[in-house]
């Protein structure tokens, strides 16, 4: 920062400069270099903040596509054991005995519900 006195030609204007420089300018650069400081110490923390933040988006998308996968595999497992279920009652011609079926479809639920619940466990664990 600099004042011209070019203009200034007085004794008291000068007198006025000396004062201002001598005592005003270290306080005004110093000022100036935590301003610069606070700026470099601020850009710093923006860029880790960026880099936090992509790494947070990185891993939810991958944590998302793991989701889908077992969404995937449990709906495959549902079909898989209704497929089997509905072929053996079919060659066990046990279509008739209503108590059976409902047994079967007990057993299948249960089935069904384990793998599920070692899908989301092995979920958990990711």
């Amino acid at each position: 920062m600099t004042i011209e006195t070019h203009n200034w030609a007085s004794f008291a204007h000068q007198e006025f400069h000396k004062i201002v420089r001598e005592e005003n300018f270290p306080i005004v650069n110093q000022v100036d270099a935590r301003v610069q400081n606070f700026k470099l110490q601020f850009f710093k923390e923006t860029a880790k903040f960026v880099g936090d933040f992509k790494s947070l988006a990185n891993e939810a998308v991958a944590s998302l596509a793991k989701y889908k996968a077992l969404e995937l595999e449990i709906e495959r497992l549902l079909k898989a054991v209704v497929s089997q279920d509905i072929l053996s009652v079919v060659h066990n011609a046990s279509v008739v005995d209503t108590s059976v079926l409902q047994t079967k479809l007990e057993r299948t639920k249960e089935r069904f519900e384990n793998c599920i619940i070692k899908k989301e466990t092995e979920y958990a664990k990711l």
